[in-house]
């Protein structure tokens, strides 16, 4: 890559006061030095100018915002030019702890102003009340999660509440979708908890009336063999399946334990999956909703369309199942206890079982970073959920911190390493592109409803096909992905249609500007501040290179779009088009 201002004549006067620094020159440290230069250099028409101060007073150079950029693609759903130069200038960890300090910034309140608001101009237009939706759906769900992730500054939050929705998943493919309020109080929980207790997490995502409901642990009775009822198993299967232990017994570093036959060891059977049904029953709705002129009672038994399905479950101790529950390992729950205390300990149990740390911290990894984490990477991350240093299981922060500024997260050594990195979901690669570009909306509304992008992209918020999420962590594509025994979760909704789909919603947002919304509340992609450099393909180039790529475009990337664009006159179209081919590309797609 060139050096795009050279300086004629360069010297130092070295005052005999001046500090003595070991790292290198350009590391910002200009204190008692004097740079003088022959000249400074301004191109034709720039507004910037290249002054020599800047070589030792580091503005200008690109290598901390790079480093930075990178980690907030990590870290956050997209970050603009000016929050990677704010990054650029912490050290992570100080970044990560500001963050823990931040408010929370909520979906559900949004969700009733919407409604109202949407209604408005339903009526206005003409429309009758009853073709209407009685209450939020996923689309007003949808403009209220595009409004705060396009607003807030709790970036990391919300970045770690999307990951955990892809753990803890559940989905508007089932009646959810008319239940946009329940789902929005779901996804502002796992806000709450990001930053918080796992063991709390557990605890917030059993009582949750919406993962009730599509796990099918909402009025889940006990056992009545005349009837032929039995506890439901669905929720207790997928609790351990794919919230807390997995499959099989693990090692620290995520790797198999293996019996004396080298055969894998079952975490479960399907015994253990019915004595934990038995913890999961009783629980049913603990609010009901209001109607005019109506009181309804909470009880056990009240379908979704009257309880309030933002609030949690409460349990009904005459449904849940008596007598002792035999868990995992010889563990048992007491007869003789309340229904609640059941569902406590059994938590608590599954908890402290030694998979939970490698388990999630591997999909934290993965979701973050990278689709293969080296064994150590693993069991550093489990170790940090293990113990936080100071005796707490568990501790969220803890975690995020591990899986973030690990060694392997941060170096570039593994840059050239093929089987490194990971496919960008194709949510991420919007949200990136649509943080870092910025849209222009008059009325400072970012409504947008993800059907069409889901559809044609493979990916949107909450809409998951299945609990099993989008993708399998373990997914292999077939071929040399494969043949390495590797895997790569984000290929499985990779596919011939889905891949066009997303080039064809980049040529939307970059060459037709249009980044979101609908012809009511239209987001138009602010490209203004970029045309600025576009007279000079390479600047323009090295500024998207930052922006979007975090300064991964290879040469040869980089080669074949300057051949395309550096002839074109038109500023505007030819920084259009630069955007285009550089989303498209293996560069952007691809997170190093």
């Amino acid at each position: 890559m060139r050096i795009l201002f050279l300086l004629p004549l360069l010297c130092y006067s070295i005052l005999l006061s001046a500090q003595t620094y070991d790292d290198y020159v350009g590391g910002g440290h200009d204190q008692d030095i004097i740079v003088t230069t022959s000249s400074d250099f301004q191109p034709d028409g720039w507004e910037e100018v290249a002054e020599g101060t800047n070589t030792l007073a580091i503005t200008g150079l690109t290598g901390k915002l790079i480093n930075a950029g990178r980690f907030l693609a990590q870290a956050t759903m997209g970050a603009d030019k000016i929050t990677i130069a704010e990054v650029a200038k912490l050290d992570f960890e100080d970044w990560l702890d500001q963050q823990f300090a931040l408010p929370q910034t909520y979906v559900r309140p949004l969700i009733q102003e919407i409604y109202d608001t949407t209604f408005q101009r339903f009526l206005a237009a003409g429309g009758d009340t009853l073709d209407f939706p009685e209450r939020p759906n996923n689309r007003h769900f949808d403009y209220a999660w595009w409004q705060v992730n396009m607003t807030n500054d709790d970036l990391l939050r919300q970045r770690i509440a999307f990951a955990l929705s892809e753990i803890f998943v559940i989905s508007f493919n089932s009646r959810l979708d008319r239940y946009g309020e329940g789902v929005a109080s779901y996804y502002d929980m796992l806000g709450e908890n990001a930053f918080g207790n796992f063991k709390d997490l557990m605890l917030d995502v059993t009582l949750h009336p919406c993962m009730g409901f599509y796990l099918t642990h909402l009025n889940n009775p006990k056992s009545n063999p005349a009837l032929f009822i039995h506890p439901d198993e669905n929720f207790a299967r997928e609790m351990m399946q794919l919230f807390t232990i997995g499959l099989y017994e693990l090692n620290q570093d995520g790797t198999r334990q293996q019996d004396n036959q080298g055969n894998d060891i079952p975490t479960y059977d399907n015994d253990d999956i019915k004595e934990f049904a038995k913890i999961y029953t009783g629980l049913a709705g603990g609010t009901t909703i209001q109607l005019p002129d109506t009181i309804i009672e909470p009880a056990f038994g009240r379908g979704i369309n009257t309880i309030d399905m933002g609030e949690p479950m409460a349990m009904y101790d005459d449904y849940h199942e008596e007598g002792a529950k035999y868990l995992l390992n010889g563990y048992v729950i007491p007869s003789g206890q309340t229904g609640m205390e059941d569902v406590e300990d059994a938590i608590d149990h599954l908890f402290n079982h030694q998979n939970v740390g490698p388990f999630i911290g591997q999909q934290l990894i993965q979701r973050l970073v990278k689709s293969n984490p080296t064994p150590a990477y693993v069991s550093r991350v489990a170790a940090a959920f293990n113990d936080n240093g100071s005796g707490v299981r568990g501790d969220m922060k803890a975690v995020i911190k591990a899986v973030l500024l690990d060694e392997e997260a941060r170096t570039c050594e593994w840059y050239e390493d093929p089987a490194q990195g990971k496919l960008k979901e194709p949510i991420i690669r919007y949200t990136h592109f649509a943080r870092a570009v910025g849209g222009i909306s008059e009325d400072g509304k970012f409504w947008h409803f993800g059907y069409d992008y889901n559809d044609d992209a493979g990916q949107h918020p909450m809409y998951s096909p299945s609990v099993f999420n989008f993708y399998w962590p373990d997914f292999q594509p077939i071929g040399p992905i494969a043949n390495q025994g590797l895997v790569a979760p984000e290929f499985q909704s990779y596919n011939s249609r889905t891949s066009i789909g997303f080039v064809n919603f980049v040529n939307q947002w970059a060459v037709n500007e249009s980044l979101m919304g609908s012809s009511d509340d239209l987001v138009l992609t602010d490209l203004d501040h970029l045309f600025t450099n576009a007279e000079d393909t390479e600047a323009l180039i090295n500024d998207l290179d930052i922006l979007l790529m975090n300064g991964m475009l290879k040469d040869d990337t980089r080669q074949i779009i300057t051949s395309i664009v550096d002839p074109m006159e038109d500023m505007i179209e030819k920084t259009k088009l630069t955007i285009y081919l550089m989303v498209i590309s293996a560069d952007y797609t691809i997170l190093k």
